[in-house]
């Protein structure tokens, strides 16, 4: 039995949270795939630009996460810091007795904003198998949180679900996701067939997994910079 997931969001770190999707998602969803930069690469690209596949999207990824607990695709947040000015005016009607804690404590608390999706699936082909993946906007592009993510579901993975292995698959012209699968711990496994198309397939064992996690992500980034 694959343990369950508790109640959403997940924290995947103090800027990025996962929570399964909603059917209040799907204009964020027709957004970002109507953005051409996040279809340039993608290995399998449904219309889910046009609001009835996003709106179809959910409702069968809704029943997915019942009829598979614990694996999915999950709506990506990232935090956006309070209004330093508000925050300052609230801290000082605090100490002033004007407010109590639970309201300073909303006004301190960060908004969330939708960013994309990450993914732990079986694959297609091979179901017997896991995938992590991400489908993210531009603006979260190039920073950590892809690495947060991919973090989460790794955990997930190997000391949540007890996987011996987990593949990740990117369009072998992708070469920022290659970098972050490899900066994650997976190492190059050739090319492969993925959803009619050809991708570049990464490969992590649990045992490489199990020491390479415990590492600081400055000294992942330099080993891998190093093998290039």
């Amino acid at each position: 039995m694959t343990p369950p997931l508790p109640p959403s969001p997940w924290p995947a770190s103090a800027r990025l949270r996962l929570r399964e999707f909603a059917a209040c998602d799907a204009q964020d969803i027709v957004d970002m795939h109507h953005d051409p930069r996040v279809r340039a690469l993608l290995v399998d690209d449904h219309p889910l630009h046009e609001p009835r596949a996003a709106q179809g999207f959910i409702a069968g990824m809704q029943a997915f996460y019942r009829r598979h607990e614990g694996t999915g695709i999950w709506c990506a947040e990232r935090a956006v810091p309070p209004d330093p000015e508000s925050v300052a005016e609230a801290c000082a009607a605090h100490a002033a007795g004007e407010i109590d804690d639970a309201l300073l404590a909303r006004v301190q608390a960060p908004t969330w904003r939708f960013i994309g999706w990450f993914s732990l699936v079986h694959l297609m082909d091979e179901p017997g198998e896991l995938e992590i993946g991400a489908r993210l906007l531009p603006e979260a592009w190039g920073g950590a949180l892809a690495l947060d993510g991919g973090e989460w579901l790794l955990a997930r993975a190997f000391a949540g679900l007890g996987r011996a292995r987990v593949f990740g698959h990117c369009d072998p012209a992708n070469r920022s996701a290659a970098h972050c699968l490899r900066v994650l711990g997976f190492a190059d496994a050739g090319r492969a067939p993925y959803n009619g198309r050809e991708a570049a397939r990464f490969q992590l064992e649990r045992a490489h997994w199990a020491g390479w996690h415990t590492l600081p992500r400055r000294e992942r980034l330099r080993r891998v910079r190093g093998m290039g």
